[in-house]
């Protein structure tokens, strides 16, 4: 991937700069291509770890301006930024200055990552300092919510910051940092500042106990460093010789009189320095009063030497164990006497907590976690497909029809059945091995897929003779009278999928399977033998289906690499997540507190290995032994797995021995019910799952869980009502199981967002899944034939969604306008003339909003499924000034104007002079056509353009196959002409700019031409 990261500033003493520094260092080096921008940085290190550093050259004296200056300089400079280089998928933005340039960067294409380091508190600002941090909190308010997604730093911050200001309008990711940079310092003090000289310090030093307080020394604000100097007066009283060290230069440090003897300021250390400095102290202190992280603190326990923070904000996610959590200063001179004098944590205690700590907190973890997270949004598709006709629907359902459990695969097979249902009729068959064909299924088959609220048996559903089964093909009309989808809701051995593809190919169905996991593929040692032998297998022949619908992006990304891996080229590949509705009981619309003293913990999973069970007994069981007066009882509910008959007979073992242990094996919905709301909290132990629907199933009934934070369950955790945790450590499963037992108030928070938190249904899901699947005039599967015919037409490819017929346009000119608007994105576009619909579903397909301005009637009526359009029926020369108006008024700035010139000469040449007298809030572009229509094309050469100071046209003569940027305004000898025109919302000619847009409307325009031949 190419990625680009923007921060202020670059500089390697700042911690939030250093993780971002850290992050592209790292994305490097696991082979992606990463730039950074910003307005200062350590160049010397900058230019060792990135491929390109791009300085942002804005210098403001009003500083709380810089961020807004920023996004318009970099709406000016990004084209000749990228001039000589791809663009980037994916912008990285760290913060201050960048929010307000959001928008932006969505509109060039890339997908915008806001790692989320929190706001500061504003406890000791004044003045300048606590105006720009105002400033952050209203812009964060203000743009986060139009980010791609935000990765916060620690679930503190995700919980307290991330989620509240965007809401529900984009995922939040918690990750917590690394600390294993130490290992390879990057930050010499001989290449970017000079060096001093240790040796009078360690002769003041020698024999006198140190304590180094952590991060640089910011008094007077939430970083409280004055408060180390308490903490040393207080040491001194049992440890007279402790002495204090400073990351400052020592004339900004102001020192108590008293201690003056004991304090030393030692500047700013480099990497390398740092690391010696730390390992030769005695002990490390962080007074701050809030962190998000903390990179201080990790660096030190990394190094395994002592430290203390305080109980608070994100410390008790990062410190090494609970004992070196401190209540105030006092506690924190207590302790800290106690690790001076040999008196503190039990060293083998310590050494357990530090080799768990070396192994969660370390930068490929981090990295890689937000590496497919961006690989994620790359290849998600964002443009929506126009719902129009909903499809003919078969759906193969062999493995719901018999079996008589409700494990989750076979769980969505059956929802989605009977969510079909509500809107077409769809036809569901078994596959018959020997026959080597699809068969209807038979009454008992029926019976079993309407079990836990699969399909209805509707009258005259076609059934199979048990002794004489039904073939799918001699069912009369068994396809619709258009395209249909034979969708594939369920796993298929490797037997059958070969054979299901070619029936579909050789019926000209149009193929979906929803794809759920590559697990087995990448942890055979959890799964039986039998599913690792075919999964292989199976993921290759879903490389035949024309569409994938994976359950969550970590299995999107799953599938697409395996499918690289084997040099193979699949089909549109669209994460749709699945629901959280559970469907045996209402959704839990008020927080409900647990009733009596017991805390009753239920795991809902099938007893297989990766689902952990024994780890969550055994945790558990610890816990137990260090809290006895706990009240606490375990329910599992699941079925058997095939070939773990030893996790079974060690659970039914556990539980015939401590009354506290309950496996109820496979329960109906009403009992499930029952037990997720007599549950105080929910454990899903699962090392990795596709998506992991148990967790939002408690979610649903108002119930919080602890969950893995790795691959789709951190996707599912990062929402909110969950407490994340590393689940492969048994000791800290142990202690969030407690925690959550017995902190009420932690427990009263995850139960409120648990309610609130946003959960799609199954009927939002099958009407999205029919959305992708839309197959009339305006989807992306019309005029499917059997592929065996390779008979697709190019223009599926490059318009899908589009309504393709009577455009108006030469093919190119279509290309070109498609190029335009994939390159710009705009947030808000205006057609004036729509005609036939053509440009104007293109519009849709790109834009937020879209304003259609026509005087056909009709028009609202004939396109209604473009649900993103407001139709505005009337003369342009009345309706579009009232638009305008409209818009101005309501803070919306209008980024594209079409203008389908369909109409006489003197109508065009009015709208284009109504558009010319309009000055836009933003950089507008305007596009038109003459409709192959020679008054139209007079009326645009009669238009003021040349009268227009803040105006500059290029006029572009497209002839199919052949490109050719025309001299004079317009090209007189053809029809067919498409214009560009960039207002420029300051009235002046941007003439570079203009070029830019220019250049890369041919530029783009040949990438889809490329891409239709």
């Amino acid at each position: 991937m190419n990625i680009l990261m923007c921060n202020e500033r670059f500089l390697f003493r700042f911690g939030m700069d250093r993780t971002l520094i850290l992050l592209g260092q790292h994305l490097t080096t696991i082979g992606h291509r990463v730039s950074a921008m910003a307005h200062q940085g350590d160049r010397a290190v900058l230019e060792g770890l990135f491929s390109r550093v791009i300085d942002v050259p804005v210098q403001v004296d009003d500083y709380l301006r810089l961020d807004e200056l920023t996004a318009a300089w970099l709406e000016t400079a990004w084209n000749e930024c990228f001039a000589h280089a791809a663009p980037p998928e994916v912008v990285v933005v760290g913060g201050w200055p960048f929010f307000s340039a959001i928008p932006f960067l969505r509109r060039t294409g890339a997908a915008v990552v806001f790692v989320d380091f929190g706001a500061v508190p504003l406890d000791g600002y004044s003045g300048g300092a606590l105006a720009v941090q105002e400033q952050v909190r209203r812009l964060r308010r203000r743009y986060l919510g139009e980010a791609s997604l935000v990765i916060a730093i620690s679930e503190f911050i995700a919980r307290s910051q991330s989620r509240i200001d965007v809401g529900d309008k984009v995922p939040v990711l918690p990750v917590l940092l690394g600390a294993d940079h130490l290992e390879t310092p990057t930050w010499s003090a001989d290449r970017v500042s000079p060096g001093r000289s240790r040796g009078e310090l360690d002769r003041r030093l020698a024999g006198r106990r140190t304590v180094l307080a952590l991060g640089r020394w910011e008094p007077g604000c939430y970083k409280n460093s004055e408060a180390a100097f308490e903490v040393l007066d207080r040491l001194r009283a049992d440890v007279p010789d402790a002495a204090l060290l400073i990351l400052d230069e020592p004339a900004k440090v102001t020192i108590p009189g008293g201690l003056r003897d004991a304090v030393f300021p030692i500047g700013y250390p480099d990497d390398a320095a740092l690391v010696d400095l730390m390992r030769r102290v005695d002990l490390g202190i962080s007074v701050s009063r809030w962190e998000g992280f903390n990179l201080p603190l990790a660096e030190m326990q990394w190094l395994g030497r002592p430290a203390l923070a305080f109980d608070l904000a994100a410390h008790p996610e990062v410190v090494v164990h609970p004992w070196y959590l401190c209540r105030d200063t006092a506690e924190m001179a207590a302790k800290a006497s106690a690790v001076l004098l040999d008196r503190g944590l039990d060293a083998a205690a310590g050494r357990e907590a530090s080799a768990r700590f070396r192994d969660r907190f370390r930068w490929r973890r981090f990295t890689e976690t937000c590496a497919d997270a961006f690989a994620g949004l790359v290849r998600e598709t964002s443009r929506p497909v126009a719902p129009g006709r909903q499809p003919a629907v078969i759906v193969d359902v062999t493995n719901a029809t018999r079996d008589p459990a409700n494990p989750g695969v076979i769980r969505v097979s059956r929802r989605v059945g009977r969510e079909l249902q509500r809107h077409v009729r769809p036809l569901f068959v078994v596959w018959d091995d020997a026959l080597a064909t699809y068969v209807l299924p038979t009454l008992a088959e029926y019976r079993q897929l309407g079990q836990f609220n699969g399909p209805e048996i509707v009258d005259g559903a076609p059934v199979s003779d048990p002794a004489f089964r039904t073939l799918l093909t001699e069912l009369p009309g068994w396809r619709g009278p258009g395209p249909t989808w034979l969708l594939l809701t369920e796993t298929l051995s490797a037997q059958r999928a070969p054979g299901v593809v070619r029936f579909a190919r050789a019926h000209g169905l149009a193929l979906a399977a929803i794809f759920y996991d590559a697990i087995p593929v990448l942890h055979p040692e959890w799964c039986n033998e039998e599913i690792v032998g075919h999964h292989a297998q199976y993921m290759r022949s879903l490389s035949g289906c024309d569409v994938l619908l994976p359950i969550s992006h970590f299995s999107g990304t799953c599938l697409t690499e395996f499918w690289k891996q084997e040099g193979l080229h699949g089909g549109l590949v669209r994460p749709h997540l699945l629901p959280g509705e559970f469907g045996g009981g209402p959704r839990a619309t008020e927080v409900r507190a647990p009733s009596g003293d017991e805390v009753k913990i239920l795991c809902v999973s099938t007893l297989e290995p990766r689902k952990n069970h024994l780890g969550l007994v055994r945790a558990c069981l610890h816990m137990q032994e260090r809290f006895p007066t706990l009240a606490w009882s375990l329910t599992m509910v699941g079925n058997r797995y095939a070939g773990a008959s030893d996790i079974i007979e060690t659970i039914e073992a556990l539980a015939a021995t401590n009354p506290r242990i309950r496996w109820l094996g496979v329960v109906d919905d009403a009992e499930l019910v029952r037990r997720y709301r007599d549950a105080t909290f929910t454990v899903y132990p699962s090392f990795i799952e596709g998506f992991g629907m148990p967790i939002l199933e408690s979610l649903w009934h108002g119930r919080p869980c602890i969950c893995s934070r790795e691959n789709a369950l951190g996707e599912l955790a990062s929402g909110g009502g969950c407490l994340p945790t590393d689940v492969r450590d048994e000791q800290a499963l142990a202690d969030a199981i407690h925690r959550l037992a017995t902190d009420r108030g932690l427990l009263a928070t995850l139960t409120e967002e648990a309610v609130q938190r946003k959960i799609t249904t199954w009927n939002e899901y099958v009407e999205g899944l029919l959305s992708i699947l839309a197959i009339n005039e305006g989807g992306i599967m019309a005029d499917v034939t059997p592929i065996t015919q390779n008979a697709r037409d190019w223009s599926d490819i490059v318009y899908p969604g589009c309504l393709r017929e009577n455009w108006q346009m030469h093919d190119s000119e279509r290309l070109a306008l498609t190029a335009l608007l994939a390159r710009r994105r705009p947030r808000c576009a205006i057609e004036i003339g729509t005609y036939q619909g053509g440009s104007l579903s293109l519009l849709s397909q790109y834009c937020e909003m879209v304003f259609s301005i026509d005087i056909d009637p009709d028009i609202p009526q004939k396109l209604r499924h473009l649900n993103n359009v407001s139709f505005l029926t009337g003369p342009s020369s009345a309706v579009l000034p009232l638009l305008f108006k409209e818009l101005d008024a309501n803070g919306i700035p209008v980024e594209f104007i079409l203008i389908d010139a369909d109409h006489s000469a003197e109508g065009v040449r009015g709208d284009i002079e109504r558009v010319l007298e309009y000055v836009p809030r933003t950089p507008l572009l305007v596009a038109a056509h003459d409709s192959f229509n020679p008054d139209c094309r007079q009326g645009m050469l009669e238009a003021r353009w040349s009268r227009s100071p803040y105006v500059q046209w290029v006029d572009l003569d497209l002839v199919p196959g052949r490109l050719v940027e025309n001299g004079g305004p317009f090209h007189r000898q053809l029809w067919g002409g498409l214009a560009l025109a960039y207002l420029s919302p300051d009235r002046r000619v941007r003439d570079l700019e203009l070029q830019r847009s220019a250049d890369g409307m041919f530029q783009a325009m040949n990438e889809y031409a490329q891409r239709a031949r």
